[in-house]
């Protein structure tokens, strides 16, 4: 399991996902937010996709994103909007060589490659 996760949303994507609160905060201030809510699925291992598998890195595609259903939509059988995935950086080797000890750490750049579905 990674420690160190790269989520990428598709920005057209998650206009759809804008909602806006309000609430009081403790000094009776009326306070309006707008935010981004998303589910984050692990993916099932056999579903897994190996992105880059370089000689010290391996980038795979472990979770992906979508939008969240109300309980009406999932009953309806409403298509499920994918906006995102989750994309693990393992770093192969380790300083002390042990073949359990991994180390992860985080990659700026998601590969070019990227599916749609998480499947």
């Amino acid at each position: 399991m990674a420690n160190k996760l790269s989520i990428s949303i598709d920005a057209e994507k998650a206009r759809q996902l804008i909602e806006t609160r309000s609430y009081k905060n403790k000094d009776g201030v009326e306070v309006t937010v707008k935010e981004i809510k998303f589910d984050l699925i692990e993916m099932k291992q056999e579903s897994r996709k190996v992105l880059y598998d370089g000689e010290n890195l391996q980038m795979v595609k472990t979770h992906f994103a979508v939008k969240p259903q109300t309980k009406e939509e999932r009953q309806a059988k409403q298509d499920v909007v994918y906006v995102g995935e989750g994309v693990s950086y393992e770093f192969k080797g380790s300083q002390n060589n042990s073949s359990n000890s991994t180390s992860f750490q985080p990659v700026t750049k998601l590969a070019e490659a990227q599916d749609d579905l998480p499947f």
